[in-house]
């Protein structure tokens, strides 16, 4: 497939936690054509900060992606206590590959400058409002919008991956992402960002990682090394969605899909709403409250997406990984 690249490019800002699917947003972030990547911004979540920043780095370095830096930001949850999804991604946040190489920091991270100040300072020196994209815990963003409130009207687009309309993934109730910082993300869905995009696990759980699609990208990925690696992260994090969940076709690709709404928002079907996040303790403590029937209309704050067109979004992702594999140092 070749993608049109004479739309206007959005310029965006990447916020991980980089494990499997994490590494996959990267890639299409840094390399769809109509996408200008600005920076990316570490967090605990799937694995600890010192592993997610890492991880950021050697996916930028695998990827052939010049030019961008790496910000590490919070360490912890505002409020709860820390929570890694090992059972998922494994003790490195991203097991798997032997391919991927050591983090060159010298070369990709800035250290000293706390990732909430360079966001800000990405979004308060473009010319253009800017978009973000959220594909972890949302602790950097709420510390953004608390910190810095001068930011919230200067970004386009905030897209996060998370929350669930009904059964969570790490809970009965809740979705990882939202789990693992639910005070971080009820801050973000009150700032009152113009335009929020949810996506969260009914969207995602559409988009998998079949034995068809690694077979795909393993014919049409020019580079047979990198599509090795891709290969190898998506068998493994297959595995690990069978072994917790049961799956058999493969496990849902959920973070690339919040970077696609980005680029081809008419391909998901949408709903403007109030959705909050459950602060209590207890077992619904994470659960996205999402307003399907609209008792909020007057009150909305959220797009809550509610289907993509999956077809259109691999032909994106599999040529985007076939950018990268030109690139790569592989």
């Amino acid at each position: 497939m070749a993608i049109d690249s004479s739309s206007a490019l959005i310029p965006l800002w990447l916020d991980c936690d980089v494990g499997h699917d994490d590494a996959l947003a990267m890639i299409l972030a840094a390399h769809h054509p109509n996408l200008t990547l600005l920076g990316v911004s570490s967090v605990s979540g799937n694995a600890s900060i010192e592993r997610t920043t890492a991880n950021a780095i050697r996916i930028l370095q695998v990827a052939g992606v010049q030019g961008i830096k790496v910000y590490r930001g919070a360490a912890k949850p505002l409020v709860k206590p820390v929570y890694h999804a090992t059972n998922i991604h494994g003790e490195s946040g991203i097991d798997g590959t032997q391919l991927l190489p050591e983090p060159d920091y010298d070369r990709y991270f800035v250290n000293g400058v706390n990732a909430v100040n360079a966001m800000r300072e990405a979004i308060m020196s473009s010319a253009d409002p800017i978009s973000v994209v959220a594909v972890g815990p949302l602790t950097n963003i709420a510390l953004l919008v608390s910190t810095y409130p001068e930011v919230i009207p200067r970004i386009r687009t905030l897209s996060i991956m998370g929350g669930a309309i009904g059964l969570g993934n790490t809970t009965s109730a809740a979705e990882f992402n939202i789990f693992c910082d639910p005070e971080a993300a009820q801050i973000v869905l009150s700032a009152g960002i113009e335009h929020v995009a949810l996506v969260p696990l009914e969207v995602t759980h559409t988009v998998l990682s079949t034995a068809a699609i690694i077979k795909r990208i393993e014919n049409e990925v020019e580079s047979p090394k990198f599509a090795q690696l891709i290969s190898e992260l998506l068998h493994y994090f297959g595995s690990t969605y069978r072994d917790v969940f049961g799956a058999k076709d493969g496990a849902p690709l959920h973070d690339p899909v919040a970077v696609a709404y980005l680029f081809m928002p008419e391909s998901f079907s949408k709903r403007k709403i109030r959705v909050e996040v459950d602060c209590t303790i207890g077992l619904s403590r994470g659960r996205t409250h999402c307003d399907v029937w609209a008792k909020t209309e007057t009150d909305t704050n959220c797009w809550l997406t509610t289907a993509v067109d999956v077809e259109k979004f691999w032909d994106h992702m599999i040529a985007t990984m076939n950018i990268a594999s030109r690139l790569s140092p592989f």
